[in-house]
């Protein structure tokens, strides 16, 4: 079933039940009562849930309402620009049978390995047999992402596209969606894949992987998605139900980093960028690739865009509260955009073709984000390796186990 705010069949009288101390939203199961907020409207007290307030708001005063599962046989057919190696074939096979016989199965694969493709002849099976299907991810970014993808592989599938500044609607057997839309879904669908499951917020929000199961039927398959998996995701899983994929679907190994050491903050401060950075970026310009800057913190990112400013035009920053992102993304697609300063939020599921990718203070880095992060390059067969450059005042533990992960990847030791 998909809960809604209106309709003619009530899933629940009320959003909100208990009373305080004891409360539990009956959308999202959330009995964290810091999660709840008290407060007087004309019909009395009303306690709402904070935890899917971005869905609209679940309380104690109003009714929740659903609508039945909708179901019937698609008879689609995905095109691919590229023909699947064997690898990728096996771990395709490999998940067409785990759907066939309604197992779970995880897909550890390298960064640009061909994932989300890997997929499609799963989908297809389960849409020409009747099965409702959600590809879903934590982030944005990559919802987006995926949804371009799918659109331009099954040409004539009616997808849904849900997120918090988006919603494209029809009647959810074929859903793109965040994890946090599965709140309105109740043993809705047969098949769920996760992509970067091991992505915040979701890793280790036990209410959000609780709700991918709540909204999976009984005997349906949940595809995992993932380039860095931690032991704690690994220890969930067989070794017979994971698949492992250790080349990028172009055959080229991953670009391992470059480390720099400079105090890139002295400079900073003196609003001046650091010599060896520039020299570093104009030669990304002059060579025409495009430039992803990564840095630690949004705090940091108006300070250092005023300085860079001084020197390139076509420039521009992003984070998780820019309501402009999408459209920077795609400047940066389109030519527009030269170079684009951003958080750890597009660390995962954007490709750009001819990047260099850049981190700046790398220090403050984890060696998953670094992973993923170095993962934006070298992603086109067009430019199979990329550059990537960790700007460091210092060497850590992370930087010397990303370049250690990635080396092992490169060797197929996974």
């Amino acid at each position: 079933m998909k809960l809604k705010y209106k309709g003619h069949h009530v899933y629940t009288r009320r959003g909100v039940v208990g009373e305080k101390g004891k409360y539990k939203c009956l959308r999202c199961s959330n009995n964290q009562q810091n999660l709840f907020y008290t407060f007087k409207d004309l019909r009395g007290l009303c306690t709402y849930c904070l935890n899917c307030i971005a869905l609209g708001r679940s309380d104690s005063l109003s009714p929740i309402f659903y609508e039945d599962t909708t179901r019937y046989t698609d008879h689609l057919n995905f095109t691919l620009n590229f023909e699947l190696n064997s690898e990728q074939q096996h771990a395709s096979d490999r998940i067409v049978s785990a759907i066939q016989n309604n197992h779970d199965l995880m897909l550890y694969a390298v960064t640009g390995a061909g994932k989300t493709e890997i997929t499609f002849r799963g989908i297809e099976y389960a849409r020409n047999n009747g099965l409702n299907v959600a590809f879903v991810s934590p982030r944005v970014d990559v919802v987006r992402e995926i949804y371009m993808r799918l659109k331009d592989a099954f040409v004539t599938a009616r997808i849904d596209l849900l997120y918090a500044d988006e919603k494209i609607e029809t009647d959810f057997v074929f859903t793109v969606c965040t994890v946090h839309q599965l709140y309105n879904f109740i043993e809705h669908f047969d098949v769920i894949i996760v992509d970067e499951v091991d992505a915040f917020p979701l890793d280790g929000d036990k209410i959000l992987e609780k709700q991918i199961r709540r909204a999976l039927t009984k005997n349906g398959s949940c595809i995992l998605l993932t380039a860095t998996p931690n032991r704690a995701l690994l220890s969930g899983f067989k070794n017979s139900e994971i698949v492992t994929i250790k080349r990028r679907y172009h055959g080229y190994k991953l670009t391992v980093p470059e480390v720099i050491y400079r105090n890139i903050e002295k400079q900073f401060k003196k609003n001046k960028l650091d010599k060896t950075l520039k020299e570093y970026l104009d030669k990304s310009v002059k060579d025409k690739r495009k430039v992803l800057i990564f840095v630690p913190e949004i705090r940091m990112l108006a300070p250092f865009m005023a300085v860079l400013k001084h020197h390139y035009s076509k420039i521009d920053y992003v984070y998780s509260g820019d309501q402009s992102r999408k459209q920077k993304v795609e400047e940066m697609r389109n030519d527009t955009l030269d170079i684009l300063v951003t958080t750890t939020i597009l660390e995962r599921g954007v490709t750009f073709k001819c990047l260099d990718v850049y981190v700046v203070h790398a220090e403050y880095f984890d060696s998953a984000s670094l992973v993923q992060i170095a993962g934006r390059a070298g992603r086109k067969i067009i430019d199979p390796v990329g550059h990537v450059y960790l700007f460091t005042s210092h060497n850590t533990l992370a930087l010397l186990k990303t370049r250690h992960t990635i080396r092992k990847l490169n060797k197929g030791e996974v």
